[in-house]
């Protein structure tokens, strides 16, 4: 087993020094493509895909909250905003993955 040394830490730390520009311009250009952005035409307008979702996910995090108020589970939620939130997050993910296939 080879013992530590400072050389070989400060090897290291140069080589991902150099390794972390490229890496991280990479993946910053990694989402430009010739297409447009994902929309939706509702009612003869161009909808953004991300507003539908971010839409959908708050309605359900409120109809989360009022269902858990009405079976009375809501005082033993350890961070109900976060909890309602999450929930809201995952069915609208689901509805996105499911409805509009992205």
């Amino acid at each position: 087993m080879s013992e530590f040394t400072f050389a070989a830490l400060e090897r290291s730390r140069r080589v991902i020094a150099r390794a972390w520009l490229p890496c991280a311009t990479a993946s910053m250009l990694g989402g430009c493509t010739s297409g447009s952005a994902p929309a939706l035409v509702l009612f003869g307008a161009y909808f953004p895909s991300w507003l539908l979702f971010a839409i959908l996910a708050i309605v359900i995090a409120i109809v989360a909250r009022i269902a858990f108020g009405m079976v009375g589970w809501a005082p033993s939620l350890p961070f109900p905003l976060f909890t309602c939130l999450a929930i809201g997050v995952l069915v609208a993910g689901a509805v996105d993955l499911v409805w509009l296939g992205n």
